[in-house]
């Protein structure tokens, strides 16, 4: 009840917050170009996250719960942001971790390596270790890392940063047309933000 409690006072409980109560360029921004709208029921949600940011491992419990609850029509997708240097080998590592169905189980072993256990992970030596302790088979994983589907999603995750204006983590985005700010209220006005789109796809 306590933890619960704390995840309502600071905003990271899903409250259900509806859409007309959000304002653009106060709880969101649309991102521009702004596509049409889509059809169909179902919507894209990417989180955009470093694993040496802060803010990115404070709200993954949250997010993890609230990823849970989420309807069938939302995919839900971590997408690690390249800012150049050890962001990028961080992604390039997740994504083929990604690939071989390892990403999941990985993710809260790698935010609790870095900002618990103070290991700095910025050489691809130090992170082999890492995987290799946590099981992960280093023989497929290596050839997965050198793969052209790696380098394709290294690739998108760079592209998709520039057109939807990510220039700081943790960054939602709902359907390719909000970029939500990070607030405590983050995943709440996801929320109102997915059922704004729902909405405008039935008008």
């Amino acid at each position: 009840m306590k933890k619960l409690f704390i995840l309502l006072a600071l905003g990271l409980v899903s409250l259900n917050l509806p859409a007309a109560d959000l304002k653009e360029g106060v709880n969101y921004d649309l991102i521009t170009p702004t596509p049409p709208v889509g059809s169909g029921d179902e919507v894209e949600v990417i989180e955009f996250f470093m694993y040496t940011c802060p803010h990115c491992k404070n709200l993954d419990p949250a997010l993890q719960e609230w990823k849970k609850k989420l309807p069938e029509n939302v995919k839900f997708q971590h997408m690690p942001a390249m800012f150049g240097g050890a962001a990028n080998l961080h992604a390039k590592n997740f994504f083929a971790l990604e690939v071989m169905g390892e990403a999941e189980r990985l993710h809260d072993a790698w935010f609790k390596a870095i900002h618990e256990e103070k290991r700095r992970l910025r050489t691809q030596a130090d992170i082999n270790k890492f995987l290799e302790e946590n099981g992960v088979d280093m023989n497929k994983f290596h050839a997965t890392l050198n793969s052209f589907t790696v380098q394709t999603k290294a690739n998108r995750a760079a592209a998709l940063m520039r057109r939807y204006g990510v220039r700081s983590v943790p960054m939602m985005i709902v359907d390719g047309r909000y970029r939500i700010k990070n607030t405590p209220q983050v995943l709440e006005n996801t929320d109102a933000l997915i059922q704004k789109t729902i909405d405008d796809r039935k008008k």
